[in-house]
């Protein structure tokens, strides 16, 4: 039996979460209804029971997608790397897609989009869709050791010695929560404007450090007192996942973004994480390269999108960069920013 919830949270959705090895922080259901509730999406969520125990078999989170003017996308899950289908077998799963696709019948929209850290055993149905699997972006992650000296002794010297740099140039880390929440917006923002990209909301980042589940940090660098790089980091069933940092260029000679990711892997290490995320980058990108030196391994992420037939959508018909964003003045950039960067689901 499968079921589709939009009004309210259970706590058995929690438990599967909780249970299953491959769960993710995107899996669990406050995370659809933070994304929902700033930029007012709708949310469903879908659940495979048994028939004989009424027990949760399988979930897919799913927020209808649907920019004025343009292509109506049911997604798991938009602004996040992966999410997708958790199921306890290959039938449960066709289950579970063959809803999601009748859903997106009855919303009226485009296409299906399903992005995960696995390919799906079942992508073969009938008229009228049409099943492309995109790979254009990769995760990376890596394992921790147990101890924080451990995890300095892994390091290339030249990881540590740029760390080193940023400590004797006057560089302190502070992990936190709200209270600095205003410093790493602030990071952020200018980051995000001088890569010619519209910032997310304030509003997601206080949702999320408002979170028990996910349990969030802020984790901020400042340099001789100004705050020079920030990152959001959220813990999930010992992982670290880090899907926001940013370091302002004019502080790029100091390497503030070497401690900072220095705090953010000996946070994990002392929260006992196994496992440190840091997020998708373009396969051979500069920010793939970054996150490499730090004895990062690539995953690759499947972008599974079930559309209608004629409609061919690629992932390229989304960017976060325009270049005419980049001459915005700052205050600009974040009154209109966060109203642009809603449509964008990347």
């Amino acid at each position: 039996m499968i079921e589709i919830i939009q009004d309210h949270n259970l706590t058995d959705w929690l438990n599967y979460c909780t249970e299953n090895d491959s769960t993710l922080f995107s899996h669990l259901q406050r995370w659809s209804r933070i994304l929902a509730s700033t930029y007012d999406l709708s949310a469903f969520f879908l659940l495979a029971r048994s028939g004989s125990t009424n027990t949760i078999t399988g979930i897919l989170p799913l927020l209808l997608f649907a920019p004025p003017g343009g292509q109506r996308r049911l997604i798991s899950l938009p602004y996040t790397d992966s999410a997708g289908i958790l199921a306890d077998s290959e039938e449960i799963q066709r289950r579970l897609l063959e809803t999601a696709l009748d859903l997106t019948e009855t919303l009226g929209a485009a296409h299906l989009e399903l992005r995960q850290h696995d390919r799906l055993a079942w992508t073969t149905p009938s008229d009228p869709w049409v099943y492309t699997e995109h790979s254009f972006k990769i995760s990376l992650k890596r394992a921790l050791p147990e101890t924080t000296a451990e995890l300095w002794k892994t390091l290339p010297a030249k990881v540590r010695n740029q760390v080193r740099k940023a400590r004797n140039a006057g560089c302190v880390s502070h992990i936190g929560g709200s209270e600095l929440l205003a410093d790493f917006y602030a990071i952020f923002s200018e980051n995000m404007r001088d890569l010619g990209s519209p910032v997310h909301d304030f509003r997601l980042f206080q949702k999320a450090l408002a979170m028990d589940a996910p349990r969030a940090w802020c984790v901020l660098i400042s340099c001789r007192n100004i705050p020079a790089a920030g990152a959001i980091v959220l813990e999930h069933d010992r992982t670290l996942f880090n899907p926001w940092a940013s370091s302002l260029r004019c502080f790029r000679p100091d390497c503030p973004n070497m401690l900072l990711y220095w705090a953010m892997l000996s946070h994990a290490v002392d929260r006992n994480c196994r496992w440190f995320d840091f997020g998708r980058s373009s396969p051979g990108s500069s920010t793939a390269r970054f996150k490499m030196q730090w004895d990062a391994e690539i995953h690759p992420l499947f972008w599974h999108v079930f559309s209608k037939q004629p409609h061919d959508w690629q992932p390229t018909h989304e960017s976060l960069v325009n270049e005419n964003w980049k001459n915005l003045s700052l205050d600009l950039s974040r009154q209109q920013g966060p109203a642009l960067r809603r449509w964008i689901s990347l």
